[in-house]
Parts: C-alpha cells; sequence; structure tokens
C-alpha cells in the first residue's frame, strides 16, 4: 500500500495503516531518531494528535484506542508541567509507557523472525496452489434503474455518518489539549497570590466556562489538595467550595 505524506507547518506525517497506537508510537520514534529511553514526550504527543487530525481530513475512520493512547499522551504531557514528588501514584507513568513500547517493539521483532521462518518452511516443503481463473461475470441487459441512486445515497450517508463521529472524537482530543490541568493549576495560584481564599464555584461558573474546562480545573484541584498546596472546605452536599492557600509545609524527600 502506497504511502501519502502531508506536510504541515512543523513536520511530514505519513498516513499507513498502523496495527495499533503502540506500533504509531514506535514509528514516531524512529522516525525523529530518539533514544527509547529519551524519549521528547511533548514532542512525540504533538506529532501523535497531528496524525489523528489527518485521518480525520481525509475522512479515515480512527480507532478507539487510537483516541485512548491520545488522552494518555495528552495527559503524561500535562503532567510534566507540575512538579514531580516520589509518592505519586497514577493509573500509567512516562516510565510504564516506555515500558509498554519497548514490550510491543520485542514482540514486533519476534513476530517478524517467526513469520519469516514459517514462510520459508511453506515454500519448501509446500507447493504453490495453481492460479484458478473464476468465469466472467456477465452484466445484465435488463436492470432496475432506481439500483444504482439507492446504492450511492446508502453509501454517502454511511461516509457522513463517519465523517461526524471522527470529528466529533478529534474535537474531543483539541478540548483536552487547549484546558491542560497545569494551565488551569497556574490560573488559580494568580487568584491565590493576589487574596487569601476564593470559591472555586464562582471563579469556574458552569454558566460562564466550558464544561470540560470546569472539569479540568477540578481535576487540577484535587491535584493540589492531594499535595496539600491548599486547603479547601465545603460545608454541605453540592455547596460552595472554600480554597485556600495551606500552611502546611510540604518537605520534599
Amino acid at each position: 500500500m502506497p504511502i501519502l505524506t502531508l506536510e504541515t507547518n512543523k513536520y511530514a506525517v505519513k498516513i499507513d495503516n498502523f496495527e495499533g497506537p503502540l506500533d504509531l508510537l514506535c514509528h514516531l520514534i524512529e522516525k525523529n531518531k530518539m533514544n527509547i529511553y529519551d524519549i521528547n514526550l511533548s514532542e512525540i504527543t504533538d506529532q501523535y494528535v497531528e496524525y489523528l487530525k489527518e485521518q480525520e481530513k481525509m475522512n479515515l475512520e480512527i480507532a478507539s484506542e487510537f483516541l485512548v493512547m491520545a488522552t494518555t499522551l495528552l495527559y503524561l504531557k500535562s503532567k510534566n508541567l507540575l512538579p514531580k514528588q516520589e509518592d505519586d501514584e497514577e493509573e500509567i507513568t512516562e516510565d510504564e509507557l516506555i515500558r509498554r513500547i519497548i514490550e510491543y517493539k520485542k514482540f514486533k521483532e519476534i513476530s517478524k523472525i517467526l513469520k519469516q521462518n514459517y514462510l520459508e518452511y511453506q515454500n519448501r516443503y509446500f507447493k504453490q496452489p495453481e492460479e484458478i481463473k473464476l468465469p466472467k461475470q456477465k452484466i445484465e441487459k435488463d436492470y432496475d434503474k432506481n439500483v444504482i441512486p439507492d446504492v450511492y445515497k446508502n453509501v454517502m450517508e454511511k461516509n457522513a455518518s463517519k465523517i461526524n463521529q471522527n470529528a466529533k472524537n478529534i474535537e474531543k482530543i483539541a478540548i483536552t489539549d487547549n484546558y491542560t490541568v497545569a494551565s488551569k493549576v497556574r490560573q488559580m495560584f494568580k487568584v491565590l497570590i493576589k487574596q487569601k481564599s476564593f470559591i472555586f464555584n464562582k471563579l469556574f461558573s458552569i454558566k460562564k466556562h466550558n464544561k470540560q474546562e470546569v472539569v479540568t480545573a477540578f481535576s487540577g484541584l484535587l491535584e493540589l489538595s492531594r499535595r496539600s498546596k491548599v486547603e479547601t472546605d465545603q460545608e454541605k452536599l453540592f455547596g460552595d467550595i472554600l480554597v485556600k492557600k495551606s500552611d502546611k509545609k510540604v518537605v520534599n524527600k
């Protein structure tokens, strides 16, 4: 299958059939000549998301596992902007991602060797089957004139449905990239520099902010609270959340 190369402002993106998100990540790492133990996560993430966007522009269907990996990469990229601590417990870390990539590369190498051995064995002990010619189909002289328009209409409807679904998936990725946890954390710290406390519900009102932005900001608040950077107080369920800077001193080991 020929490979299409699309030039962007930053780099070239090759559109090809990858077996999965790890296969695409291995391709990007090799293309950028990066050491697998010292990956530029920010650059790889940008190229990965750009690849999915180009897929959507070409009306190609994007598998769900590619979108899950895109979300993971954007999450790790935003986490790198926050101070790191040794006791962080996350669903997946950058080290864990690198470990998975290394295991996948080993799996690919072993699969390639096994496939080559199988082909050699097959060529040595089994003859290739003779080519079977199928009878040519004749075009019917009489046919329903409505068949072609109906078939064309069904194809166009299915294609439009795929385009709309891919556009929604890419939009989710774009929203995640625009509203990062790190940016919301900086915004809250700027408020605490000017004043002792603030009401989270008012600072990030659902009437004035995008729902995704509020969720991202709340994730940042939970992270700050877990690290004892701020103190929160909520008198009743679904009530206002009071946020103030913590007086506790965090000792870095």
